[in-house]
């Protein structure tokens, strides 16, 4: 997680048994969260955490988040699914 990413004041951490892991709290991005179907949520999270606006932009981060409104254009999103597949 690099320090350049403009979402990191959405990273939290979690203590579970003595382990701490670090998260990024989604919902608190806006209320269209709610709203994104499953998937969509796992590609926000893939694109919040990777956002370094070179290869993944804040704008494709709203985007993702503005899905219903993006779906009807031509978006595209850079995908890394190294983690992604694991969900």
């Amino acid at each position: 997680m690099a320090d350049h990413n403009p979402y990191r004041s959405y990273l939290k951490s979690l203590s579970v048994g003595g382990a701490e892991f670090k998260y990024y709290d989604l919902p608190a991005l806006g209320q269209n969260y709610g709203q994104l179907p499953y998937s969509v949520r796992v590609l926000l999270e893939s694109a919040v955490r990777n956002c370094d606006n070179f290869q993944v932009k804040e704008s494709d981060v709203q985007n993702v988040l503005d899905w219903e409104k993006s779906q009807k254009g031509s978006v595209e999103l850079a995908f890394k699914p190294a983690r992604v597949l694991l969900q």
